[in-house]
């Protein structure tokens, strides 16, 4: 066994001194060693190799085989002293195989980034993290779009031809084309996505690592990865390239849209796609975006063409487009509907028996209403005869040989799509006829008729009368209680129809103007009490006050936008004139009143006003 290990032994210290160390004197061993080379397991390249070398018989070093540098630097012999010094590298051997730096930045290989922190004079490690790829902005909007141009140039030279002499339309299907084909030579393992790994062997396969500026094909992750799963998907590539993908339904080519004068109105432009660009409309070949209308807009994000108060003006075709592609277009044809509005004639007419009455109403709206007679509001439709007859398109009643019974209120009654509108002509049967002429001649100018009805205002209130039989329906006293949605209850003194005064021994009234209101109230003006007073027809009794501006002394009720129209004097000198409006007149609600726009923040001075008699033109388009 001792034999054994000093056989070993003795074997072991030959290998050692040939392996570099010194011989002893005596000896016939050469005077250099041979070089042993330690190379470091990540790069093969000498510049980085931890190297021995020989040395001379004085001890110093003849060359950088005996200089370690350390990673990214390499060795150079100083001119002047003879020495080996240790420099970063001036460039490493071009091959690709994409790494990141600790520092944020984007390297093309281990080596890089050892040379960058020799450059930098700072430690910079290698981060095996593929987010670290997006790091850092030094890819400019500018040089990326120059990327993805170069990348459609590429594949365009490979798979398609040139585009010369093409139409638009070509050219943009061309680019779907040629994005279709770069996904598929991207999407090496054909799973329909796109990932860091196969950009990288693009850039390899193609050689795009020097070419691409401060922008590569890593952006392409990181700009256009919309859902963030580091994958890129055909749609996201349509949308990294541009590709507008528009599609209309051919049965959405052509749209109707209707809407009521007064209201608002929407057409949505039905054009739909990936990157769809900002929506156009047009209307007589008017760009309507572009100007600056009150009642036009295209507010929002939807594209869509927005219509305050709806006007006859308005009617027309309406064209949209998505912004430079206008030869996929929606035509929106938008009808205007205008609500009925009819004048009966005559209001009210007295006959003897056995003379023929004519009862006539004329009936304006879009579309075309269609009229119905009611009598005393029973449809008279079953009662046609001889002596009862329809004519002029049911817009006239003929009454031949009128009878006793034949007395009434005769509504004409108009409808179509956008509403309904009704007025009453009352006629008077008996032998007294030329009387209650006379008597309605007498009280037209002081009373309000309403029906078979008179209402007549007096110092001591309202009454109603019966003017055939000169009889007293109703009498209104100043003492009534307000009843019904709205009376005033701040002072138990304004709960009655005409307050008694401070001084005045008598309760009293004192009225102005009334109008009525589609037959179904009366409004009267209180001038006095700075008050409008609505009196319900049916009820015959006041159901609220309405507040005004001091002394409102004229109404007018415009029957197309159911207002009632006041206009004020301030005081009884007209210092301060106003016109007020209260809306919604015939509807059962709470009323008040609404001042016109006021301008230069004051109301204009006003003396009287017109509303000119109703017709479409000037209805529905002032």
């Amino acid at each position: 066994m001792f034999m054994w290990w000093s056989a070993v032994l003795l074997l072991g210290c030959i290998l050692f001194g040939a392996d570099g160390w010194p011989a002893k004197e005596g000896h016939d061993f050469r005077p250099y060693q041979p070089l042993v080379r330690l190379r470091h397991k990540q790069e093969k390249n000498q510049e980085s190799s931890r190297n021995k070398g020989h040395m001379g018989q004085d001890g110093r070093f003849r060359s950088c085989e005996n200089k370690y540098c350390g990673l990214g630097r390499h060795c150079v012999v100083n001119g002047e002293t003879g020495q080996a010094e240790c420099l970063c590298m001036e460039h490493c051997k071009p091959h690709y195989k994409p790494v990141c730096g600790s520092d944020g930045e984007f390297y093309e290989n281990h080596c890089e980034v050892h040379r960058a922190a020799c450059l930098k004079k700072q430690k910079v490690t290698i981060v095996h993290n593929e987010d670290c790829f997006f790091k850092g902005d030094k890819c400019k909007p500018t040089e990326y779009t120059k990327v993805k141009n170069m990348l459609l140039d590429l594949q365009n030279r490979r798979y398609v031809a040139q585009s010369k002499d093409k139409t638009v339309d070509e050219k943009m299907a061309l680019k779907k084309l040629l994005v279709d084909e770069t996904f598929k030579y991207f999407d090496s393992d054909n799973n329909g996505l796109v990932d860091a790994n196969e950009l990288s062997q693009v850039i390899k396969r193609d050689e795009l690592g020097k070419d691409l500026s401060d922008c590569s094909l890593f952006d392409l992750l990181k700009y256009d990865d919309y859902n963030s799963d580091k994958h890129l998907a055909l749609e996201e590539f349509y949308r990294a390239f541009y590709v507008v993908q528009l599609s209309l339904p051919e049965d959405q080519k052509l749209s109707i849209t209707a809407a009521t004068v007064g209201q608002s109105a929407v057409l949505s432009c039905a054009i739909q796609g990936t990157l769809r660009p900002p929506i156009i409309w047009k209307r007589n070949n008017v760009i309507l975006n572009t100007l600056d209308l009150e009642d036009i807009n295209d507010f929002g994000d939807d594209g869509s063409l927005y219509i305050t108060k709806v006007t006859t003006t308005h009617v027309g075709n309406y064209t949209c487009y998505a912004d430079g592609y206008d030869k996929l277009y929606q035509t929106h044809i938008l009808q205007v509907n205008v609500p009925p509005v009819i004048r009966v004639y005559p209001e009210s007419q007295a006959r003897e028996p056995g003379v023929t009455a004519s009862l006539r109403c004329h009936a304006e709206g879009i579309p075309n209403p269609q009229l119905g007679w009611l009598k005393n509001g029973i449809d008279i439709t079953p009662k046609l005869s001889k002596q009862l007859t329809l004519q002029a398109n049911g817009s006239e009643v003929h009454i031949s040989n009128v009878r006793y019974e034949d007395t009434g209120a005769y509504t004409c009654i108009a409808k179509n799509e956008a509403g309904v509108d009704e007025d009453i002509s009352s006629l008077f049967v008996e032998d007294s006829a030329r009387k209650t002429r006379k008597y309605y001649e007498k009280y037209k100018n002081t009373c309000l008729g309403i029906g078979n009805m008179f209402y007549v205002f007096y110092e001591d209130g309202i009454k109603v009368i019966q003017p055939v039989e000169c009889e007293f329906q109703r009498h209104i006293k100043p003492s009534e209680k307000l009843l019904g949605f709205q009376a005033s209850y701040f002072y138990n003194l304004f709960d009655e129809v005409c307050p008694k005064a401070d001084g005045d021994p008598v309760q009293r009234c004192v009225w102005a103007t009334a109008v009525n209101v589609k037959d179904k109230f009366i409004y009267i003006s209180q001038p006095t009490l700075d008050r409008v007073l609505v009196v319900d027809v049916q009820s015959q009794k006041v159901v609220q006050a309405v507040s005004t501006d001091p002394v409102p002394v004229k109404l007018h009720y415009d029957k197309s936008h159911d207002q009632v129209w006041v206009l004020s004097w301030g005081d009884m000198e007209k210092n301060s004139p106003t016109l007020q409006v209260i809306t919604q007149a015939s509807g059962s609600v709470s009323h008040h009143t609404i001042h016109t726009q006021p301008v230069g923040k004051q109301f204009d001075r006003v003396d009287d006003f017109f509303i000119p008699a109703t017709t479409l033109i000037i209805t529905h388009i002032r």
